[in-house]
């Protein structure tokens, strides 16, 4: 029983730990993305809506909760789409 469910511990541990990975990359290629829409010209409450979601993903990447991160870009995504 022990010999199959250290194996399995493992593997769910590694596929969490690729998959935060995956998320801190993204993060991190979002915040980028949110820095260069506020270079570009936007109606008001778009800027509003992109300032906030930079500053709050900016706050997760220093407590690197990356998956509220990714809320955040999201958000700034909607925004820059209307």
């Amino acid at each position: 029983m022990r010999a199959v469910l250290l194996p399995v511990a493992a593997a769910v541990m590694m596929s969490a730990t690729a998959a935060m990975a995956d998320n801190k990359s993204d993060c991190q290629k979002g915040v980028a993305m949110i820095k260069a829409e506020l270079k570009k010209k936007h109606p008001a409450p778009v800027l509003l809506t992109l300032r906030k979601a930079l500053s709050d993903a900016e706050t997760e990447v220093i407590e690197e909760d990356w998956s509220e991160c990714m809320d955040h870009i999201k958000t700034a995504r909607a925004a820059r789409s209307k």
